[in-house]
Formats: C-alpha cells, structure tokens, sequence
C-alpha cells in the first residue's frame, strides 16, 4: 500500500513538472507573438507617421506658402527681381527708377502663390508671363512719354528685346527648380498617399485590439502596447536625427539667396514635424507604462 502511494505522488509529481513545462512553453511562445505584434506595431506607427507628415508638408500647399512667408521668400524675390531688373534696365538705357517702381511686394507674392497653386491643383505649371509684359509695356510707353522718347520702329524692336529679356528674369525668378521635378508628382501621388494613410491607420488599430483582446491579463496589454509605441518613437526619430546629424541640408548648392532659405526653412520644419510625432509617441508611451505598472502591481498582490 505505500509503494502504491508513493508511485501515485510520484506521478502526480511528474504531471505535475510535465504541466508547468507545458505551460512554460506556452508562455514563452505567447511572448514572441505579442513581440512580433509589437514590431509590427512600431512599423505601422512610424509609416503612418511619415504619410501624415507627407500630407501635412509636402503635398500641402499651405505648408509651402507658410514656409514663403516665414523665411521672407516673398520679400527676398522681390529684392533679387528688382536688383536684375536694375542690371537690365541700366543696359538698356533707362533711369533706375523705373525698375525700382515697377518690381512690387504685392504683384511678386501673387505671381509666386498662382506659381505654386498651379503645381498642387495640377494646372499648367509655367510661369504665365503674359500680364507681366503687358504692365511692362505700358510701364515702358508711359516712361518714353514722360522722357520725351519718341517710339519709331528701331526703339520698339528694342523695346521688345527688353520686354522679352525682363519676362525671362521674371520666369527665372518666381519659378522653384526642384518643385519642377517633384511638383507633377504631388497632384497625383496625394490620392495614393491618403488611401496609405487611411489603411495603415486601420492596420495599427487592427494590431491595438489583437493585443488588447486576446491578452487576459491587463498589464501584459499595456506592456506591448507600449513597445510597440517606443519602438514607433524611436524609428520616427531616427531618420531627422541621421539627416540633421550629417548637416546636409546647409551644405545644399543653390545659386539665389531666397531659394537656398526657403529650402533649409522647409526641411528643418519638415523634421520638426517629425519630432511632434515622436513626442505624441512618447507620451503615449510613459501613459501605456503606467497603466502597466498599475495592473502589474495588482496582478503580483492578488
């Protein structure tokens, strides 16, 4: 009889021992999957995070024309008009007045704003030219009357040269080089970018209730949850801080002045976004951890 006591304990033992490895083993594979979850997590967030700082700056016209109006793009174009226009206009015969009155602030940002209005609502993306030469000319007939310049058939062809000759500054001036590269792009890749937008969204919430729901214990869903959002984080903050790190952008090339502000101007507020998504992450993050703690704390006390 106890032989046969003993040999039950002894099985009841090894059950025992057999069922905490199986369960052991259980866990250990429930961890890497919501591991794996988490990873998942932290690349659905930094993707999102990159289309919506897309939609917020690149494919936003506002974004541009805020960035114009913060580095005093307006201003500066308006100066390197005038001061090419004064170069033309000593050439070509003409008192500097003429050029300094006929180069405006307001007549300068409306060109630059229906420039860039053109590349976001996908119109004709040249720089029109046509009311440019035409004020030109009745600028250059009022000149001549006022001067006493009589118009005979040999002015008019030089006028004409001057006319043709200031619209190419003109043109040189208001349009932006890389925005003809990028800007026939915009119209079109800003539908695809929303529809990313929108499905990564999905997938992250997707990803959310996996990890909410199918983990009994409270604290285990915000522990993943939460590396999920500091691996997001990190990622998200990674790529601006590589960028700014090697100093590329104020080594940029660019001939004018006003080109080369506005340029650095909208990529270091581009990577500012980048950093507002990495805060939103991180306080997400701290949120997720305290809650962790909260529950962790009444799950080892019960």
């Amino acid at each position: 009889m106890q032989e046969n006591e003993i040999e039950k304990e002894d099985q009841q033992e090894s059950q025992h021992q057999h069922h905490r490895r199986h369960h052991h083993k259980k866990s250990k594979l429930k961890s890497v999957v919501y591991c794996v979850l988490s990873f998942f997590l932290s690349l659905t967030l930094f993707l999102f995070s990159i289309c919506m700082i897309l939609n917020f700056t690149v494919f936003s016209k506002d974004y541009m024309i805020s960035t114009m109006d913060s580095q005093g793009y307006y201003s500066m174009v308006k100066y390197e008009l005038q001061t090419r226009m004064i170069h033309l206009v000593d050439a070509s015969g003409f008192k500097k007045d003429f050029a300094v009155n006929f180069t405006n602030s307001y007549d300068v940002k409306k060109a630059v704003d229906d420039y860039i209005t053109s590349f976001y609502s996908n119109d004709s993306t040249l720089v029109d030219t046509t009311a440019f030469k035409q004020q030109l000319y009745q600028a250059v007939k009022q000149y001549a009357n006022d001067e006493n310049i009589e118009i005979t058939p040999e002015v008019e062809n030089n006028v004409i040269y001057f006319i043709n000759e200031a619209a190419n500054i003109y043109v040189d001036q208001i349009s932006i080089p890389f925005f003809s590269v990028i800007g026939r792009y915009l119209y079109s890749a800003s539908s695809t970018i929303n529809i990313l937008s929108a499905s990564l969204a999905i997938l992250t919430a997707i990803i959310v209730c996996i990890i909410d729901f199918t983990n009994q214990f409270k604290h285990r869903r915000y522990r993943y949850t939460c590396y999920g959002l500091i691996g997001g984080a990190l990622t998200t903050f990674t790529l601006p801080t590589a960028v700014l790190s090697l100093n590329m952008i104020p080594k940029v090339n660019i001939t004018t002045h006003s080109l080369y502000n506005l340029f650095v101007g909208y990529f270091n507020t581009l990577f500012y976004y980048f950093y507002i998504c990495v805060a939103v992450m991180v306080v997400l993050a701290v949120i997720n951890f305290i809650m962790y703690v909260k529950y962790y704390n009444k799950y080892r006390s019960a």
